[in-house]
């Protein structure tokens, strides 16, 4: 199987709901998540979706790479822009070879807005099995 040069795009709208749930999972209880005021106390516009959420719902992305036996090894993220859960938000991923695997340029961008809120990279290295190799060495006969 031949790999795409893209992923994406995918829209994903993050609910309230959703930030409530991510903060108990995650323990990050930063009222700028969940409380409009607190949020634009600190200049914010309002309510703000966890960076690392963001970071999450690009997983999605990486399906076709999954099923073709890759997995992921690395993922970085820059902060750009805040994101809100009014907004949706567009993922997308560009397909570069890389040393021992493939590296994927990520974005997600709010609906309507010309710059990215988040970029990042993720790398990711085919399992043993993907590559027709057995995990360990046989043993000899005994």
């Amino acid at each position: 199987m031949s790999l795409p040069k893209s992923l994406g795009p995918i829209e994903v709208d993050v609910t309230r709901a959703q930030l409530v749930q991510y903060a108990a999972a995650s323990q990050d209880f930063n009222a700028i998540h969940y409380d409009t005021q607190v949020a634009q106390s600190f200049g914010l516009p309002g309510v703000i979706v966890h960076g690392m959420l963001t970071m999450g719902v690009w997983d999605a992305l990486f399906v076709p790479l999954y099923t073709q036996g890759y997995q992921l090894t690395a993922l970085q993220a820059r902060f750009r822009q805040v994101l809100q859960p009014s907004q949706t938000i567009i993922l997308y991923g560009v397909i570069e070879s890389a040393d021992q695997g493939v590296r994927v340029k990520l974005t997600a961008t709010a609906h309507g807005q010309d710059k990215p809120a988040v970029t990042g990279e993720a790398r990711f290295s085919q399992t043993a099995s993907a590559n027709h190799e057995s995990p360990m060495p046989s043993s000899p006969a005994q």
